[in-house]
């Protein structure tokens, strides 16, 4: 995986475990290969949802560290509970693969 908002630094080893056609594109599960990947990855996706939190209250006037502080206490349990092993009731809800 790339993310090119984060520069040439961030790749991140995995693999399509699954993808699901959705209104408007697909969704796409990635696998990645061990446990620092993982970190590494949902770290890059905690910096841009942030970066787009505070680029939709721009015009606030609080501090864009204020507006990340925000979003860390708002959302940051739910990146601290990627695991390499998904819950068992989580796979059941993935389609089949092909």
């Amino acid at each position: 995986m790339y993310i090119p908002a984060l520069g040439e630094a961030a790749r991140y080893a995995g693999y399509v475990a699954w993808c699901r056609k959705e209104e408007n594109g697909y969704l796409i599960g990635i696998a990645f290969t061990d446990e620092q990947t993982l970190f590494g990855a949902r770290m890059g996706e905690q910096v841009c949802q942030i970066k787009h939190f505070c680029e939709q209250h721009n015009d606030d006037a609080e501090s864009i560290d204020a507006l990340a502080r925000e979003w860390v206490e708002q959302h940051a349990i739910e990146f601290s509970q990627a695991s390499l092993n998904p819950p068992p009731e989580s796979l059941s809800a993935q389609p089949n693969p092909l």
